[in-house]
């Protein structure tokens, strides 16, 4: 009998089977999604190659797929979901080597994969130190140029500055004083300031050094005022060959973590350091050469100076017999003359010299698994080509690292230096431009006098003549031979820090950090110089004192989440502490020139002395955070908050703060597949930083002492100096920043470009005020000024040296800055300091002025030669004192006549363009690197043109000006002006005085050989090699050498006063390692 079911029933059966179906439906679906996907997993171990310990924080990556992982503290990682099939697998971690491996990976299989990796220098060109920590370099999204490890090593540098030079975009370097020790300027990415400090901050492990370095002492109101030494510059106490990197913080992103101080760039420097597990070594390195000046200038010889002379007084003298020249040589008559012969006196031979240069290191690097060391000393002498200067160095450096148990490490730094300058007054100053030994070198005469006795140059009777010392100049060995002028500088820079691991993602740091700087200058003017010849010898003797203290607390974190997320974070507090005192000693009228400054006491003059005490502080609070997200999407935000007692109660704090976002295009899917692009990165910023760069106490009123006269008794008195300013603030700079990162056909070529636009507001400048406010002048925030530009930088590996062969790499960079003042607040236009060129000429040739650029040169334009008096008549009324053979100014605005309203920009101190080429090259055992740079599109004042051009006679000068002399008669052709004993200088600043300063330069040229280790017992590595600085020089100057800059105010860059020529310098050294 059959059993019915219930209604009921049959509906919960038929439930039930489409629950089944269901089921089996998904499963199905599950199981043809599974099929589909045909996916596994891969695990493993990475390990240091070298100590077999696991590594934490390794990025594995599968290679064309968005699969990653990071390894844990006992090494281990698990990559899921990693499609089936041969799959390539990199592993990478700052500090170790990048390394892939293939791996066959079976669907729903797992599939282990182990690495071991090398470890490296964290100095190497993948990774940078950028401000309070490192980076690798993809992960970088501002703009940050490094000078290559290996560059620094085959480049016989001074300085440190020097390495910049060529070698990163963006940064123009001018050594416009080339005496041994002397100043090297550097800007980056243009000037940001007429009157303010536009250096970049250095860091030297970790400890901000400044970079002014100019002694300046001002004679009695009835003296004229002079500097009593050239400008040093204060970084050459580092040993070049103590430095492991040098990195450039150039757009907001990189430079606004150092807040008030980054303006105008950041380069941080690290010294060289032991590794970890590291054997000990000892390395020696030695250098010998000699250098000759570049040129000398082409100057008339005796007998034809003699003529140039005469020739110039046929325009005051009715008849020869009255021609000047008479004593020794007899009246110079034109018979007489003709039987002149010889070249006279060499000046220039007799100041130039041969100069030896001897530069040694010995240094002690190591270390164990806990810690490193690293102790070197070095000692460096270089005489200078001019004679009596010279520049030597002495020095100690200690770097130790030390892990003190599994938590706290605890790293130290220590370098103490003692250098001294010998010194020669070499260029003139702003205020005459007639002064220093390498002008008096070309104008002093070549013709010996009746008593001169030409075996003792420096004894020349006439240079006691007023007259003919205020006509020639001193002679230039009473300068070399018998000026002393010394600086010596004591410097101790170092610092403590330390660390403390919190875990894998979590450190502490703290650290107290110093730099203590004493400078002595010593100088003393004998009667037979100018400086002594009124005062009866006159002795001036400096010191200053200088030390900072710096204290920083960080908290760093860092850490992946999940595969795809990364996040490093730095925080801190930072507090600045600064004094410096000074005071100077000037004493004269000594009963003889014997002892010099060794006894001030014998003076019988003594000027009041003067001193001076500087306190300021600088209290900070900073943050960063970098984030990354499949390592595709990259982000760093800035903050930092300064505090500064330099500025007012209204306006002590300022934030600034910057954004930088980039996009590794090269991980996206779309790129991964185009072989020859081996990454490509666009990045963009966008940030503001400051400046600080005024001295101290310059938002309040002073008071300053002086004396005076009140009826018959010398009495003590005070005046107004400068008005409060209770509102004065930090000036600003805004900075936008686009770059490419591109490297393709793997990493053969590599290249970088970035566009930017800089924009710095409330400039701060000292401001004249108007009489009846009764203070001088009162600093303001007033002006604007902008900086816009590019740089581009590529690197090409021609040959590789693969196999082997040989190897072959060329860098070369190119930038463009475009300067301009957009506003000077209230102020229409002003000039900077005057420039005197005697001859009654007093000029101010850089002007400041809305729309031109800082640099900008201000005159009279010239339109050749008068060359008939028939142009001369019908150009009367325009210029009334016109004569035929001089040049005819322009008139502008055509009036009629020549007004300042004629005036214009004639030239531009800034170059268009700087650029450098870099080859190096192996073959073998042999390496050969060659360094060019260039400069296109700068002006220099050559102030020598002021004296050359006048043609009267007086004085000695470059044999051309005389030669291409314009003479309706025998040279109608001629471009300078006729030779006229009756012209005394020039009304009118023009550019007749300005040539362009483009060059090109053969910088550096190294070639070595490394001696197979075999060969000598004991010694790991032996290199040997010849070198060569300033080896060719190609330009249209006429000076000594392009690459000049009298002075280092921003606002008269550019001007030859006859500076310190270049030396081309010559050496043989090794470096050898034990």
């Amino acid at each position: 009998m059959m059993r019915r079911c219930s209604p009921s029933r049959r509906a919960h059966a038929m439930t039930r089977r489409a629950l089944g179906l269901g089921l089996i439906g998904v499963l199905c679906g599950a199981a043809g999604l599974s099929a589909q996907t045909a996916i596994g997993t891969i695990t493993g171990h990475v390990t240091d190659s070298a100590s077999g310990r696991p590594v934490v924080a390794v990025r594995l990556s599968v290679v064309g797929t968005d699969r990653a992982a990071v390894t844990a503290e006992d090494g281990g990682f698990v990559l899921s979901a990693v499609p089936e099939g041969v799959q390539r697998v990199r592993a990478g971690r700052i500090g170790f080597s990048a390394r892939e491996e293939t791996v066959a990976v079976t669907a729903g299989q797992i599939v282990t994969l182990n690495f071991a990796i090398q470890a490296i220098a964290v100095t190497l060109s993948d990774v940078v130190v950028v401000g309070y920590g490192t980076q690798r370099r993809a992960d970088v999204t501002g703009a940050v140029a490094s000078v290559p490890p290996d560059q620094l090593q085959r480049t016989a540098v001074v300085s440190l500055q020097q390495a910049l030079q060529g070698s990163v975009p963006g940064a123009t370097v001018t050594q416009g004083d080339a005496a041994p020790g002397g100043a090297i300027a550097v800007q980056i990415r243009g000037v940001t300031s007429p009157t303010g400090d536009n250096q970049p901050l250095y860091v030297i492990d970790g400890v901000p050094v400044g970079t002014a370095g100019v002694s300046k002492f001002t004679l009695g109101p009835s003296e004229p005022s002079f500097t009593t030494m050239t400008t040093t510059n204060p970084l050459s106490t580092l040993a070049p060959s103590d430095i492991e990197s040098i990195d450039v913080l150039k757009d907001a992103s990189a430079t606004a973590i150092y807040g008030s101080r980054g303006a105008n760039g950041v380069v941080i420097v690290t010294t060289k350091r032991g590794r970890r597990s590291q054997p000990g070594q000892v390395s020696f390195n030695y250098a010998t050469g000699m250098s000759q000046v570049v040129r000398e200038l082409d100057v008339l010889a005796a007998r034809d100076y003699a003529l140039y002379v005469n020739q110039a007084s046929w325009n005051v003298y009715a008849d020869s017999s009255a021609l000047p020249y008479n004593g020794r040589l007899g009246r110079l008559t034109p018979d007489s003359v003709r039987a002149l012969y010889g070249a006279g006196i060499d000046w220039q031979n007799s100041i130039f010299r041969s100069a030896a240069t001897r530069d040694l290191q010995l240094a002690f690097t190591g270390g164990d698994g806990d810690g490193s060391y690293a102790v070197s000393g070095n000692y460096f002498d270089q005489n200078g080509v001019i004679r009596g200067s010279g520049f030597g160095r002495g020095g100690v450096r200690a770097n130790l690292d030390r892990k003190l148990n599994g938590i706290v490490r605890l790293a130290t730094n220590l370098a103490v230096t003692r250098s001294k300058d010998h010194l020669v007054r070499s260029s003139g100053t702003e205020g005459t431009t007639a002064a220093g030994i390498v002008r008096s070198a070309i104008r002093y005469s070549p013709l010996p006098s009746e008593a001169f006795d030409t075996t003792r140059l420096a004894n020349d009777p006439r240079a006691e003549n007023q007259a003919y010392r205020q006509q020639f100049g001193a002679n230039p060995l009473r300068y070399t031979d018998e000026v002393q002028e010394s600086e010596t500088v004591t410097r101790g820079i170092g610092g403590v820090r330390v660390i403390a691991q919190i875990g894998s993602s979590w450190s502490l740091e703290s650290s107290l950090g110093g730099n203590y700087e004493r400078k002595g200058v010593d100088s003393y003017f004998p009667r037979t110089v100018y400086e002594g010849n009124n005062t009866g010898g006159l002795a001036i003797v400096s010191a200053s004192e200088y030390v900072n203290l710096l204290n920083e607390n960080l908290l760093r974190f860092g850490s992946g989440f999940g595969s795809d997320h990364r996040l490093d974070a730095v925080a801190g507090f930072t507090y600045d502490w600064n004094r410096s005192n000074w005071i100077n000693n000037q004493v004269s009228k000594f009963p003889d020139d014997v002892l010099g400054s060794n006894r001030l006491q014998n003076g019988l003059a003594w000027a009041a002395p003067q001193s001076g005490v500087d306190v300021w502080k600088t209290a900070s609070w900073l943050a960063r955070v970098n984030y990354s997200f499949r390592d595709r999407y990259l982000a760093t935000g800035t903050v930092r908050s300064d505090g500064s007692s330099k500025f007012a109660a209204n306006n002590k704090w300022a934030t600034f703060s910057s954004l930088g976002l980039a996009w590794r295009a090269k991980q996206e899917p779309f790129l991964r597949d185009v072989g020859f692009l081996s990454d490509l990165k666009l990045r963009g910023s966008y940030g503001q930083s400051g400046n600080q760069a005024i001295g101290t106490y310059q938002s309040l009123a002073t008071v300053e002492g002086t004396t005076t006269v009140i009826g018959e008794q010398l009495v003590s008195a005070v005046y107004f100096g400068r008005l409060a300013n209770p509102n004065l603030r930090w000036e600003t700079t805004t900075q936008y920043d686009v770059g490419l990162d591109l490297s393709a056909w793997g990493e053969r070529l590599m290249m970088t470009g970035d566009v930017y636009r800089k924009r710095t507001d409330g400039l701060l400048q000292s401001v004249n005020l108007a009489p009846n406010t009764g203070y001088p002048s009162a600093t303001f925030n007033s002006g604007e000024v902008t900086n816009t530009g590019f740089e581009l930088q590529g690197d090409l590996r021609v040959l590789t040296g693969s196999a082997g062969g040989p190897s072959w790499q060329i860098s070369a960079n190119v930038a463009r800055n475009v300067n301009k003042i957009v506003s000077l607040g209230a102020t229409e236009q002003q000039f900077a300091n005057r420039l005197g060129a005697g001859g009654g000429l007093e000029v101010n040739p850089f002007i400041e002025k809305a729309g031109l650029p800082i640099g900008a040169i201000w005159g009279y334009r010239t339109d050749g030669i008068f060359r008939s008096q028939g142009e001369v008549d019908a150009y009367k009324s325009v210029q009334p004192d016109a004569k035929l053979g001089d040049y005819r100014y322009s008139d502008l605005n055509g009036d009629g006549k020549l007004t300042a309203a004629d005036e214009t920009m004639i030239g531009d101190v800034n170059p268009r363009y700087t650029w450098g080429i870099t080859n190096r090259v192996t073959l073998g055992r042999f390496d050969l690197s060659a360094l060019v740079t260039g400069v296109i599109g700068n002006t220099i004042v050559n102030s020598s043109r002021l004296v050359y051009l006048r043609l009267n006679g007086s004085g000695n000068l470059p044999r051309a000006y005389v030669e291409n002399a314009f003479d309706p008669v025998t040279n109608p052709t001629g471009t300078y002006p006729r030779i006229d004993g009756t012209r005394q200088g020039f009304g009118r600043f023009s550019d007749a005085f300005l040539e362009d300063g483009s060059y090109i330069r053969l910088k550096n040229v190294q070639l070595g050989y490394e001696l197979p280790s075999a060969l000598v017992r004991g010694v790991r590595s032996a290199r040997f090699y010849v070198n060569a600085i300033n080896l060719l020089t190609f330009t249209d100057y006429t000076g000594y050498d392009p690459e000049v800059s009298a002075f280092s105010n921003t606002d008269m860059r550019g001007v030859d006063l006859g500076s310190y020529p270049q030396a081309r310098l010559f050496t043989v050294g090794m470096s050898v390692t034990f």
